[in-house]
């Protein structure tokens, strides 16, 4: 006999609803699969009929075929084994149909019938409301994770014999919880609930704020406002300084100035942390990304990637901070390769003739050392060779460098000035004033932009529908749009370029970030002090000349 169940396949962040075909006869002992699946699927047909059986089924022995449609699309994870083991009663006979139909059915069998969590339920509850269907089956330990969004019903499910008995009207499932999913006026998915884990939430952000409060860090004034603008603008950063002057310290309280995360991006960010398998406690997250991968991290782990690829660090830093702390030891090769996803926003991996798109929109924080001793310029404590420190700063390539929109020195604090502010802190550089200002520059870049972006919506041949959110993301038809500069600045960017040796990229770049610095300012326009301070980061101060 022949029966259907739906389910979910998820390639790279993309969800497709698929049909498990099942089909059994009479005959020798046979199970054979289809429906370009990968390994991790294919093995799981022991482990199923073995799950059937300690449930208390008895399968006489039969021919046994499933197919997983449609067929040009990557099945894989072990989330097929539930639907499978019902496709297989269903086509025995041993099933009610009734609520199998309009369901998706999601799980990992255990040898002993019980269900364990799989990946990737938050996306999968999305495609099923999406698709129109009724109601989602999946493991318990899965289940909060399902509960955050609204507009399907929700059937968790401990082990294989609770299920079938539910299918079959011989009991009721443990108190399910009926989650709506609910669409915004703009069609942007919402959560429509607030509970005590919100509550929660919210609140132990607030304590983390607290805990890495630049308030904290001694002097470094200008290294605070440089990040400031950084995050108001959402530019690429370089901090670079001698070993102990507080790089780390800097860089890790960034996403504590960064606006509060608006719904969609909490929602995008849970569901790449779901398919990668590391959200915690199945909760919504609340709070930016902060990425700090070791430079011994391999390309795959960095970029996404693997037979079947996962996201890697790059995507888990969507929304977020990509921190890469003693940059020159990362490998050239995997800097190089961060230079296309810098500028385009996401990544595009193919492995056998599957394209899998990742997001990759993020600001990159990286910091180093001047030389390989750390202290140069300071010729007192630095007794590098200036063809040394030409080869170590060279490890970076002159692209990767154009790719940061500023560049930092962070000098040592002075043994005076760390007593002074040890007894009397200065607050001119607060976590909350400053992302106070943060928050007031993107305001103004949100309201520059939303005409933009209402045009693009409306017109038929806009590029891709690229949208505008930040300075950074302006190419050089934005520039001349929205950065009109004055003769004096004009003259004073030609002077700049030549003497500098600036490429056309970091021309736009400064641009850009004196865009920002007048926003911060509250600046309709970009004045010559603007203008300036944009250009005192494009050069490293430590820099060999």
């Amino acid at each position: 006999m022949y029966s259907e169940v739906l389910s979910i396949a998820i390639t790279g962040l993309t969800t497709c609803i698929v049909k498990v075909e099942t089909d059994v006869d009479n005959g020798i002992p046979y199970f054979e699969m289809s429906g370009c699946l990968s390994t991790m699927v294919r093995e799981s047909k022991e482990r199923i009929q073995v799950s059937i059986r300690n449930s208390g089924f008895k399968l006489k022995p039969q021919r046994i075929i499933v197919n997983i449609s449609p067929a040009d699309v990557r099945k894989a994870g072990t989330g097929f084994d539930l639907p499978i083991a019902i496709g297989i009663l269903m086509a025995n006979s041993m099933l009610k149909k009734d609520l199998v139909e309009q369901a998706v059915f999601l799980g990992e069998l255990s040898l002993d019938g019980s269900i364990n969590s799989v990946n990737g339920i938050l996306p999968s509850v999305i495609a099923a409301k999406e698709a129109g269907l009724k109601r989602i089956f999946i493991p318990k330990a899965n289940e909060k994770e399902a509960r955050i969004l609204d507009g399907l019903e929700i059937c968790p499910v401990a082990n294989l014999k609770e299920l079938t008995d539910y299918l079959n009207g011989i009991n009721k499932l443990s108190p399910s919880v009926e989650v709506r999913l609910q669409e915004r006026e703009d069609k942007d998915v919402k959560v429509d609930k607030v509970d005590n884990n919100e509550i929660r939430d919210n609140k132990d952000n607030k304590d983390r704020a607290k805990a890495y409060d630049y308030l904290d860090i001694v002097g470094q004034k200008s290294a605070k406002r440089a990040v400031m603008i950084a995050a108001a603008g959402m530019h690429n950063i370089m901090l670079e300084g001698a070993p102990g002057a507080g790089k780390t310290m800097i860089a890790e309280r960034i996403p504590g100035i960064l606006p509060d995360l608006e719904m969609d991006e909490k929602l995008e960010i849970t569901k790449i942390y779901s398919i990668a398998g590391i959200l915690k406690d199945g909760d919504l997250i609340y709070e930016r990304p902060f990425r700090n991968p070791h430079h011994s991290v391999t390309q795959a782990a960095m970029l996404g990637g693997g037979a079947i690829p996962r996201p890697g660090e790059i995507t888990l830093a969507t929304s977020g901070v990509l921190f890469l702390d003693e940059l020159t030891e990362y490998k050239a090769q995997i800097l190089e390769s961060l230079r296309q996803p810098l500028e385009d926003k996401y990544i595009r991996l193919v492995r056998v003739g599957l394209d899998y798109v990742f997001p990759a929109d993020f600001m990159l924080v990286a910091a180093m050392n001047p030389c390989k001793c750390g202290y140069y310029p300071d010729r007192l404590r630095c007794n590098c060779k200036e063809s040394d420190i030409r080869r170590f700063r060279d490890k970076i390539s002159q692209p990767m460098w154009d790719r940061f929109d500023m560049k930092v020195h962070i000098e040592s604090v002075g043994l005076e000035e760390l007593i002074k502010e040890r007894d009397d802190r200065d607050e001119t550089f607060t976590t909350s004033k400053m992302k106070e200002a943060v928050e007031r520059a993107r305001l103004r870049q949100k309201e520059r932009f939303e005409i933009r972006n209402y045009r693009d919506e409306n017109d038929q041949f806009a590029l891709g529908g690229r949208k505008l959110r930040f300075n950074s993301d302006m190419n050089a038809k934005d520039i001349k749009s929205y950065c009109p500069l004055s003769d004096e600045c004009s003259k004073v960017l030609r002077q700049a370029y030549s003497r500098f040796g600036l490429t056309m990229r970091a021309y736009n770049k400064i641009i850009k970030v004196a865009r920002t610095i007048a926003d911060l300012d509250d600046s309709d326009e970009i004045g010559i002090k603007h203008l300036l301070e944009a250009i005192s980061y494009r050069v490293v101060t430590s820099s060999i000349t």
